[in-house]
């Protein structure tokens, strides 16, 4: 260790063998504050030399003080290695926010650095090489070894065990003023028969859902003048189905234009671009300067198979379905007017707008037939979903079970399945208790979560239930739940467990007493994020 401990630890000779397993040491500092290992054969190893570390940045700035990519990289490896045991596809992780955590985890460590650095608190020497010694990727034969430790420390943290030290002894102070802030932490006999109450009122469900998209396509098409019959009762419903969705009949500029193409792929050489290049710009002299037709041109030296018949005509189109640099040049120009060569990834284009169409959103009378199908369809869907629900309850009531109604697709596979459900299947919910609002998985809010919590025991819930999670819920619709198990308060059981319930308390008060100061550290002081940083690393 450094000569700024106040102590040397046992060693043992200079270790040779370990180099060759390409290992590299623990990040101290995570370990204390976040319970995460870093060594040989450690999940953030694996991955750490995949991701990017751009050599000098950070990703975050805690009150003047940097947060290094470095940093980030190994402790979002560990998670994402984590995650990816439990059978988590990589590209949800940043849908799930795992970065965020993860700088959030590192501003947190600075931020309680700082801070035990303002109030005076301070790890010891003894404390520092206490924790150094405990830590196998710096031992041999079970002793701690100075030569493989300094080694570890300046070949894959890059730094000195001086300034290493000097980083776990932060972390470590850090950690020691988080103690003294949960130390004051206290809770009441009536705080805990409070936990209780709510706590020890718990259950679990099994349920089927009914949606009315599981029944869309079981919906017969309804002929032109029952459907205009239904449009004509519903004008109320199909206006305000169109404010809430006007949006989706938005439609961008337009242009009505024609191209001729000359393709090329993108990694051709430079001389058969020029060629390519070349042979389009006479084309369009020809147009532009010979007044030859666009679309006779278009006919004879397009490479667009898709147009060239058509004398390269393209129809209607918005910007989107062009290449982005074409079609920045063809929205520009005129009607009648021709754009220049323009590359794009397959190749050299020119085009001719014909027409133009400004931006517009199409009127109620013009998307009423759409509508009126769409609202029509999920009506009658809500009537087949509503159905196939009250006979399930009826099944239930004679002494069948969900499990026998609906059984599993031994196919499906039941780990982290995101696809939205396409026929009613069996969920659990799993425990819950009444210190929740909504019941899990389920959903439905309050009002089903009371319907369940005031059943004193298990059984099946005698009705339909509406299953409302807003508008753009996929699970809305109904839901046939049978309660599997209810466990209600008792003073018996509250003496049973009083010891627990106190300890689980003052962890859970604790908790939120960090968190609260964790808060005020931040409002305090000043945080900044490198975003593109972070998203160099996570395109790595």
């Amino acid at each position: 260790m450094s000569n700024s401990t106040s102590s040397t630890p046992e060693t043992s000779s200079t270790p040779n063998d370990w180099r060759r397993t390409g290992y590299y040491g623990l990040i101290i500092a995570l370990a204390v504050l976040f319970g995460l290992q870093w060594g040989p054969g450690s999940s953030g190893c694996d991955k750490f030399g995949a991701l990017q570390d751009p050599k000098g940045e950070a990703v975050a700035t805690v009150n003047g003080q940097t947060v290094p990519v470095k940093e980030f990289v190994r402790l979002y490896s560990s998670q994402a290695q984590n995650f990816r045991a439990q059978g988590i596809p990589a590209d949800l992780l940043k849908q799930f926010g795992i970065h965020q955590q993860v700088i959030d985890q590192l501003v947190n460590g600075e931020l309680l650095a700082q801070a035990a650095e303002a109030q005076g608190i301070r790890a010891s020497d003894d404390e520092v090489v206490a924790l150094l010694i405990k830590n196998t990727e710096f031992q041999k034969d079970g002793k701690f070894d100075q030569a493989r430790y300094e080694d570890i420390i300046n070949q894959y943290e890059g730094t000195t065990t001086v300034q290493f030290e000097e980083k776990v002894r932060r972390q470590l102070s850090a950690q020691k003023l988080l103690q003294v802030v949960e130390s004051s932490v206290a809770v009441s006999e009536d705080e805990v028969r409070a936990r209780y109450q709510k706590e020890g009122n718990s259950a679990k469900a099994t349920f089927v859902r009914f949606t009315p998209s599981m029944y869309a396509d079981k919906v017969a098409a309804p002929k032109p003048a029952d459907l205009d019959k239904w449009a004509a009762a519903n004008g109320d419903l199909l206006a305000k189905e169109y404010e809430a969705n006007k949006f989706k009949f938005f439609i961008d500029e337009r242009v009505k234009a024609r191209q001729i193409l000359i393709r090329v792929a993108r990694d051709a050489e430079a001389s058969v671009k020029d060629d390519a290049k070349k042979r389009l710009e006479n084309v369009r002299k020809e147009i532009v300067d010979n007044k030859k037709s666009f679309a006779d041109m278009a006919t004879n030296f397009s490479e667009d198979t898709e147009t060239k018949a058509k004398g390269g005509d393209l129809g209607f189109v918005e910007r989107s379905q062009l290449p982005s640099d074409f079609a920045a040049k063809l929205f520009a120009l005129k009607t009648g007017e021709v754009t220049d060569v323009t590359e794009s990834p397959i190749g050299f284009h020119i085009g001719i707008v014909e027409d133009k169409k400004a931006p517009e959103t199409k009127p109620l009378d013009a998307v009423k037939g759409e509508l009126a199908a769409q609202l029509y369809t999920k009506e009658k869907a809500k009537e087949l979903a509503k159905a196939d629900a009250e006979k399930t309850l009826a099944e239930l009531k004679k002494g069948k079970t969900l499990v026998e109604l609906f059984p599993a697709d031994a196919k499906e596979d039941k780990n982290f399945n995101f696809k939205t459900e396409t026929r009613p299947e069996v969920k659990e919910t799993g425990e819950f208790n009444a210190s929740a609002d909504s019941v899990p998985t389920l959903g439905g809010g309050a009002t089903v979560f009371k319907t369940l919590m005031d059943m004193k025991a298990p059984g099946v819930v005698d009705q339909v239930l509406t299953i409302d999670d807003g508008p753009a819920a996929s699970t809305s619709g109904l839901a046939i739940v049978t309660l599997d198990e209810r466990k209600l308060p008792s003073d018996e059981d509250f003496v049973a467990k009083k010891e627990q319930l106190q300890i689980e308390a003052v962890k859970g008060k604790q908790f939120e007493v960090r968190e609260a100061f964790l808060k005020a550290l931040k409002a305090r002081g000043t945080v900044t994020t490198n975003d593109k940083a972070i998203d160099k690393v996570l395109e790595g």
